[in-house]
């Protein structure tokens, strides 16, 4: 039997060894550690808070199906790719089947996504301009948000961002086996995103920009200016990248078929949950360029890293500095798809996060190298102190602005409290037995009175309805095949599907009433038939 003392000496010298390797780390490195310890503390006070995203109910619910045993796709409907909630299940089943357990695990991931930025943003600029990356990424209003939220823009961006960041350091290592490696890596984490939410593949544009630096050097002078390579030059150059282009796409489609291969016996409920059912939604809920333009620019939480991606377009208009190339080209092009996506939510936003943090952290730095190095006159009355005042000063608001508006966020996460959703729970809770199967348009309430629905019906959003992917048809055979005895009219949803309440009328009795429409109707019992 070990005594406590010894216990106490042992736990002591794991602390001492734990603290001894901290203190080998370069300082930037223990720098950035510290403000991923510091991103993780912010996104765990509102693990436990209420939801205020419906999303966040289909994803729960989907959980507590899986872990009933029931599959993907051929039970429970999805209209994301399979890795989504591949990779949050174990984090549920680990730490409590709770919210707060799948929160924790796009927590996670949402470090993981700050980590690779460090990591792209130092082998690009140096130190400084990783650590200021991070900072920005890690304050990011829209980023915070969506690392507490159960959805799959968080996780996708992490493992998108790290595609990007295996792609610098493979442009830096030398041609052999290490750098065959990391260009595999970088198309595993972007085919490992693409799974996860697939609007990440935007982020081939920069890793394949990276993978293919000696051809774009070609196209500059030793001054930096643009000029026309002879073609043995450009053909030469692509035949030294075309192995690392075709390691990259090696390990994107292997990761793909990797994940996916499980689900053969199910590819056609698959193919049309994750991919016809988009592109009926697209149609059916098409929002035009004005209206798209709206919601980006009312996502005013990401004007924090507005500033920063300015300064790094006028670094690449004034003085050429293509090192900001790749993640403004990696911004457009998240733009450009949020203009074309349909639809398209305020979240979706979040997708310009971590393109203009790495431009704006690269451009802080670069900004004061341009100087230093005499290639920018200022003001004889210090060009430098000019500049690195300026830098800091734009630091300093870029990240104010970010922790202001991110402290406001998470305040507004704690104080919710849905005192309707919270009447209906309490409502389903008297009314149905546990374990009981209910039916309604917010499956976040009948989470909250530890109710499943049928994993048919996790997701019934007004997406669904629109694109006939949820008929009155498919309602009622569900309720008949289940015999379920409870249905609730929580959101509105139900009441818009041609046919279903009329089809309630008879067969259900109202039992409470809350408001705006919505009701809780229990099954009318059925008696013999009289003669």
């Amino acid at each position: 039997m070990v005594s406590r003392s010894t216990g106490s000496r042992r736990d002591g010298i794991r602390v001492n060894e734990v603290v001894a390797w901290a203190r080998r780390l370069p300082w930037d490195t223990r720098t950035a550690l510290g403000i991923c310890g510091v991103a993780l503390l912010l996104r765990l006070l509102p693990l436990g808070a209420f939801s205020s995203e419906y999303d966040e109910g289909v994803y729960w619910q989907s959980l507590r199906a899986m872990a009933h045993g029931h599959p993907l796709y051929s039970q429970v409907f999805s209209s994301q790719p399979p890795l989504f909630l591949l990779a949050i299940y174990p984090f549920y089943i680990l730490f409590g089947q709770s919210l707060g357990a799948a929160r924790l695990g796009i927590a996670l991931f949402s470090l993981i996504g700050i980590g690779a930025l460090y990591v792209a943003g130092r082998a690009i600029g140096g130190r400084w301009a990783g650590l200021l990356a991070a900072a920005l990424l890690a304050v990011d209003p829209l980023y915070l948000r969506q690392s507490y939220t159960l959805q799959a823009e968080a996780p996708a961006l992490a493992l998108g961002t790290l595609c990007v960041a295996l792609a610098v350091e493979a442009a830096r290592r030398a041609d052999g086996v290490p750098r065959r490696r990391l260009a595999l890596a970088s198309g595993v984490a972007l085919g490992l995103g693409v799974l996860i939410k697939l609007f990440i593949v935007v982020a081939l544009l920069p890793a394949a920009i990276y993978l293919a630096g000696p051809v774009f050097a070609a196209l500059c002078d030793a001054e930096g200016a643009l000029h026309l390579p002879t073609r043995a030059v450009v053909a030469d150059r692509l035949r030294a990248v075309l192995p690392d282009l075709g390691w990259f796409a090696l390990g994107a489609v292997g990761a793909c078929l990797v994940v996916l291969l499980p689900f053969a016996p199910r590819w056609g409920d698959l193919a049309a949950q994750v991919f016809a059912f988009h592109f009926r939604a697209a149609r059916a809920t098409s929002g035009g360029l004005r209206f798209h333009l709206g919601i980006i620019t009312g996502a005013e939480t990401w004007l924090p890293l507005a500033l920063p991606g300015l300064a790094a377009l006028a670094l690449v208009v004034w003085r050429r500095v293509w090192a900001l190339l790749p993640p403004l080209v990696w911004a457009l092009a998240s733009f450009v798809l949020l203009l074309r996506q349909q639809p398209l939510f305020a979240h979706h936003v979040v997708l310009l996060s971590p393109p203009l943090a790495l431009a704006g952290g690269l451009a802080l730095v670069l900004a004061a190298r341009e100087v230093e190095a005499g290639r920018v006159r200022l003001p004889r009355w210090g060009e430098l102190a000019v500049v690195r005042t300026a830098a800091l000063g734009v630091v300093v608001a870029a990240l104010g602005v970010g922790l202001a508006r991110g402290a406001v966020a998470l305040s507004a996460a704690g104080q919710y409290v849905p005192v309707a959703q919270l009447r209906m729970a309490v409502a389903l809770q008297a009314t149905t037995p546990p374990g009981d199967t209910v039916i309604t348009d917010d499956p976040y309430v009948a989470a909250l009175a530890d109710r499943d629905v049928p994993p048919q019906l996790v997701d019934t959003s007004s997406v669904r309805i629109a694109s006939g992917y949820l008929t009155a048809r498919q309602l009622e055979q569900v309720i008949i095949r289940t015999d379920a005895r409870t249905i609730l009219f929580a959101s509105g949803r139900f009441g818009t599907i041609p046919g279903f309440p009329a089809w309630i009328a008879p067969r259900f009795q109202r039992a409470a009433t809350f408001g705006d429409g919505r009701a809780l109707y229990l099954k009318l019992p059925q008696g013999p038939t009289v003669v």
